[in-house]
């Protein structure tokens, strides 16, 4: 059956091709932007711009406010570079450039540096950060990446897979990451400068991911991420961090997006409030798995709905003189899954608990917020963001007893809503020294509570025996402040310092994180990178709201996690377009919550979910080190491609001082992602892409064969704490996609599948109760999953 479908697909695929492909008159569109100081964020006039390879060569020169256009750029994908004297040249990725939309960008330059004569000595490259501060494991992505790269559907964490250091965290239908051996929780979402609750939809407790991440990749503007090492803006974070850019809508034509597959549907417009001056962009998404499961692919299970739907959208205006900008961004999702029992009682088996439940568990989150940005001089600028926000997840589970009644065993609701500010002053005091200061404030309204009721088996709820695990209502406040400063030491040195301070108004507890970085340009080629520092994170709010039967909460004061983190960064680029990273790390992990019990060898970062329900202290230790292999080619020559190797070690301290590893000391991390795209001569392209993940198995610890069967349940095997690990990660993930041209319109056809050969990944094991023996669980969503869409810009 699937096979057929797929054949089926094929030929849609190759009939709607043989008709594009008769088109053949040629096209162009228009390329504007700004270029800006990467720090100071002023407009940079009198830079020169050439699109590269272009016959007869394209150009112009930006305006006294840093604008620019390029007319009669011809349809395909094309590079700029922006050179500028005293600044580093900077040369774009390939810019899709398509008849139906104006191609917009915004181009941030950095001063150059100075040798024996005045000479530019580093070029800037498309995938540098945003961040011209981030020293160490930083990068940027664009909403092109997110949609060429195989299996990604426009999904940042599922996209960041391609990365060096990073894995799934859960199973395949989950974005979910894991970096450098961390727990997802350590990982920090901020928005146009403000930090926000998870953005997923099937949000889950105490987590970082989801299902699918609440943005739009119609949305997003050049955005960040980090492994590791980020400055002192960055607080609150354990691993690493996604710093999210709205991008501005057209300021001058409206512009409208369909795009329709087996996922759902998307629909997009932009286009001027006023000529010019100001600019919206709106996006709308709803999402169901209903038609991949009537196809036969089961992205999540057989018996599992799935349904979403989100809005995001960002308004942008700016003053005559563009020394003010403003903005008003908003996102909101909603998202529900429904897991039902097997529907026949005689076909359910009395050792599987999902034959039995009947489970719904959803997540809705939404931000709006501000910006105000002030360009003060031509020195110093400052921003505020203002933002409400919410977030709610809730569970429901019922199990269904041998005469079918529904009983209620788990009862969940997590709420968190904020007002929330975050205000910067950056200053350039001189070419050697620069500053940035800044805070960041939440005042949380909050409502937590669990309801559990003991099952004897899979079946028999003891319904007396109903207990408030978490319980908990109120208001708080979390303070963030933070300042930095760069020196630029010599023309080849520069040093970076920062303190961020962190303070949870719940407990009244606080964290000082002093941070340092350093980086030292060898030659045009190489540079070295150093970054030290600590970096704390507060526990999940739930979390300290741990109910006993008394009702004492004996987890209400625990202090913050601290992560202390060494990297030495050596990168070395080419002429030819080739980049080859290699970092060593050491990660130093304190006071980690782990159960005061000698037999006990739990440690909450191994958590993959929720929170601790019994009583906890800090006192757990754990560190992780490693070294990441990146070579990178990018995408030049209608080539890309980016491989990646890591090999790392994750361990832990148990109460009883034992050393155990954790629960994603997989051993090794490896993604070789490429892509070949073939022009035509009409301007239509046809691209193909793949991606190859092979990771090490996730941990598990042994049973107790013994004691599990005279208890009739999983008791694990005393000392033996995530010893056992399940066979090694690989999956192979494919797209194709044409791009086509019209006078008037253009359109994407695009196939990604996840899981080309259909491999079965196991993600953990799972006891039977019934025949007391330890099984393998099969990752959900381990089948062929293709994913057809359509897209038309107009």
């Amino acid at each position: 059956m699937k096979r057929c479908e797929t054949i089926w697909y094929a030929i849609f695929l190759g009939c709607f091709l043989w008709s594009a492909l008769g088109h053949s008159q040629p096209l162009t569109q228009r390329v504007t932007g700004t270029v800006k100081d990467q720090f100071t964020k002023q407009p940079l006039p009198g830079v020169s711009i050439v699109v590269l390879h272009s016959d007869p060569l394209l150009g112009t020169i930006t305006g006294d406010d840093g604008s620019f256009a390029i007319d009669q750029v011809p349809v395909g994908r094309w590079q700029l570079q922006c050179s500028f004297v005293g600044y580093q040249t900077y040369t774009t990725e390939g810019l899709v450039v398509s008849s139906s939309k104006v191609v917009q960008v915004e181009i941030d330059m950095s001063e150059g540096l100075e040798l024996e004569s005045v000479e530019v000595v580093a070029a800037g490259f498309g995938n540098a950060p945003v961040n011209n501060l981030a020293m160490v494991s930083a990068r940027s992505f664009t909403v092109e990446e997110t949609e060429r790269i195989a299996a990604s559907v426009n999904d940042m964490g599922r996209m960041a897979l391609s990365y060096p250091g990073v894995q799934q965290g859960g199973d395949d239908t989950e974005n979910d990451i894991i970096i450098r051996g961390n727990s997802s929780m350590g990982i920090l979402w901020r928005l146009e400068g403000i930090d926000i609750p998870n953005p997923n939809h099937f949000a889950r407790p105490g987590t970082s991911g989801g299902g699918i991440t609440i943005f739009s990749a119609q949305l997003l503007s050049r955005s960040d991420f980090y492994t590791g090492g980020m400055p002192a803006e960055y607080g609150n974070a354990l691993s690493g961090a996604f710093d999210i850019h709205f991008k501005h809508g057209n300021l001058e034509d409206r512009e409208y997006r369909a795009k329709a597959g087996l996922l759902g549907l998307d629909f997009a417009t932009e286009g001027p409030i006023r000529k010019s001056r100001s600019s919206y962009v709106v996006n709308y998404r709803y999402s169901t798995l209903g038609l991949l499961n009537k196809l036969g692919f089961h992205l999540v299970g057989e018996r599992v709905s799935n349904d979403f739907q989100d809005l995001s959208f960002n308004l942008y205006g700016e003053s005559a003189d563009k020394k003010k900008q403003w903005t008003l961004f908003g996102m909101g999702g909603l998202s529900l899954e429904h897991y039902t029992p097997v529907e026949n009682p005689e076909e359910r088996d009395p050792g599987i608990a999902n034959h039995w439940e009947d489970r719904i568990q959803g997540s809705n989150m939404a931000t709006l917020g501000s910006t105000y940005t002030h360009l003060l001089n031509e020195h110093s600028y400052l921003k505020g963001v203002v933002a409400i926000m919410g977030s709610k997840i809730f569970r429901q589970y019922d199990t269904l007893s041998l005469a079918d009644i529904p009983y209620r065993y788990n009862t969940e609701d997590y709420l968190d809503q904020r007002i929330s500010t975050a205000w910067s002053y950056s200053n350039q005091f001189s070419e050697r020294w620069s500053s940035k200061s800044g805070l960041i404030t939440h005042l949380i309204f909050y409502d937590f509570y669990k309801e559990s009721n003991p099952r004897s088996s899979i079946t028999d709820v003891t319904e007396n025996q109903r207990v408030v695990d978490l319980n908990g209502g109120g208001t708080t406040t979390t303070w963030q402040a933070y300042t930095q400063a760069n020196w630029q030491v010599t023309p080849k040195w520069s040093i970076l310092g920062g303190l961020h301070v962190l303070y949870l108004g719940l407990n009244q507890t606080a964290s000082v994180d002093p941070r340092l970085s350093m980086r030292y340009v060898i030659n045009p080629d190489h540079t070295l990178s150093l970054a030290i520092g600590k970096h704390s994170q507060m526990l999940p709010l739930a979390a300290y709201f741990y109910q006993e039967l008394r009702g004492a909460r004996p987890n209400a004061n625990l202090p913050m996690i601290h992560s202390n983190h060494l990297i030495i960064s050596h990168t070395y680029i080419t002429r030819s377009h080739l980049k080859f990273n290699t970092e060593l790390y050491y990660q130093q992990l304190r006071k980690v919550p782990v159960k005061p019990d000698e037999n006990s060898d739990y440690w909450m970062l191994n958590d993959q979910a929720n929170f601790p329900e019994f009583a906890v202290v800090s006192k757990g230790k754990g560190s992780n080190y490693g070294i990441d292999l990146a070579v990178e080619k990018f995408f030049t020559n209608r080539i890309y491609f980016l491989f990646n190797g890591s090999l790392f070690n994750s361990n832990y301290q148990a109460f009883d001082g034992t050393i155990h590893p954790t629960r994603f000391a997989s051993k090794w991390v490896s993604a070789l992602t490429l892509g070949r795209e073939f022009s035509f001569k009409n301007g239509n392209t046809l691209q193909a892409g793949g991606r190859y993940l092979f990771n090490g198995g996730f941990r598990y610890t042994p049973y107790d064969p013994l004691l599990s069967e005279l208890q009739g349940t999983y008791v694990a095997l005393q000392g033996a704490s995530w010893e056992g690990q399940v066979p090694a990660y690989q999956r192979l993930d494919a797209r194709i996609s044409y791009r086509f041209n019209r006078q008037k319109y253009s359109g994407i056809l695009s196939l990604d599948i996840q899981n080309v050969l259909s491999k079965k990944n196991i993600n953990s094991v799972g006891y039977d109760a019934v025949r007391n023996y330890l099984y393998y669980r099969q990752y959900p969503g381990g089948d062929f999953i293709p994913v057809l869409s359509y897209q038309v810009d107009f």
